[in-house]
């Protein structure tokens, strides 16, 4: 067995300790962090911060379909009971007990009320030039679904501005319509559309 490892960065609208929080909250923000790879989410024990014991199934596989597949890229599902530590300051360590997945969160100051966040990710992977690929695939899989969290974790703190981009006014229902002219008054007789043309003056007489 070989120790492969992936790593993602993003730079979040919070501060440390408000960014802190939120990772170490797996009761109520941690499930609205995580992508569609994670399956059958629940607290085992604690919830919040050191000592919390968490399982959920990873689904890890492909990140596209290749052209001669079929229907979604096919996942492998690992089984995962995770043990939450805080090592250090501002440092969120996850064990799997079971695959032996390891997952740390570094977050550090940026400056100007932001937090740089960091999620290393290792594990143990098969040896051999024929598993190549499939180490290659595991590192890609990986750092897209932790890239991901990621970004849901920047959108708890700064969510997207509703509205639909190039709506134009008609499209809008509070829109008021113009009010329309009233009509000019026509001599009797006269149909619509048709022009009355006016007597020309009769020049003077001197």
């Amino acid at each position: 067995m070989v120790e492969l490892m992936t790593a993602a960065v993003a730079m979040i609208n919070s501060s440390v300790e408000q960014v802190h929080s939120a990772l170490v909250d797996y009761e109520s923000v941690r499930p609205l962090l995580l992508p569609d790879n994670f399956d059958d989410y629940r607290v085992v024990s604690g919830g919040h911060g050191a000592g919390t014991e968490v399982g959920w199934t990873l689904l890890v596989g492909e990140t596209r379909r290749r052209r001669w597949q079929l229907g979604r890229p096919k996942r492998v599902p690992w089984d995962c009971l995770v043990q939450v530590d805080e090592a250090a300051d501002h440092q969120i360590v996850e064990r799997d007990t079971r695959t032996a997945l390891v997952t740390t969160w570094s977050l550090h100051e940026a400056g100007e009320g932001r937090t740089a966040v960091r999620v290393l990710v290792t594990w143990p992977a098969p040896d051999g030039l024929a598993r190549l690929l499939t180490r290659s695939h595991q590192q890609l899989a990986l750092r897209t679904i932790y890239e991901d969290i990621l970004t849901k974790l920047h959108e708890h703190f700064e969510p997207p501005k509703p509205g639909r981009p190039g709506t134009s006014d008609a499209e809008t229902p509070d829109a008021e319509a113009p009010e329309a002219e009233p009509p000019e008054a026509r001599p009797e007789g006269e149909e619509p559309g048709e022009a009355t043309e006016s007597a020309p003056e009769r020049p003077d007489r001197t």
